[in-house]
């Protein structure tokens, strides 16, 4: 009799232990996907408003150009090759630059800290110095009322 309260208490302790880490693994993916989904759209922003920003600064700095050199052409012709020489900077220094920037992002958000597997064994820890702390609180209370409730 006491073999199926015991397994039944060890079911209801199993299906206890699935429901926080299903819990816990959405709460983890969710926290992960905003992070992912803020950094897309901050980039998309600011990709757009950097793009907006650098036609008009172009556009000025053609104005500029064409007052001293006294032709619209060549100062186009001076501010595409400069736009060019730093794409072309940008993609030489891609790697330490961007490449080297997202892997520590990356790498921050999904490999430091501790994994869902230590979390998971440090709070099972915690549960049972909890359960042998209640344990020995049931015990004296116990040994208080056998004694008449003096000590």
């Amino acid at each position: 009799m006491q073999s199926q309260g015991t397994s039944s208490r060890v079911a209801d302790d199993l299906r206890g232990v699935i429901y926080r880490l299903e819990r816990y693994l959405r709460l983890e993916a969710t926290d992960k996907l905003t992070v992912v989904t803020t950094c897309v759209i901050l980039a998309a922003v600011t990709f757009a408003l950097a793009t907006s920003a650098i036609f008009f600064l172009s556009t000025g700095v053609v104005k500029s150009l064409t007052l001293l050199t006294g032709n619209e052409r060549v100062s186009y012709y001076i501010v595409g090759g400069v736009l060019v020489l730093i794409i072309v900077l940008a993609f030489l220094l891609r790697k330490p630059l961007i490449e080297s920037q997202m892997v520590r992002l990356f790498s921050q958000q999904l490999l430091e800290g501790p994994s869902l597997t230590e979390q998971f064994m440090a709070k099972n820890d915690h549960s049972a110095e909890l359960h042998e702390l209640a344990k020995s609180l049931a015990d004296e209370l116990g040994d208080y009322d056998e004694e008449g409730g003096e000590r």
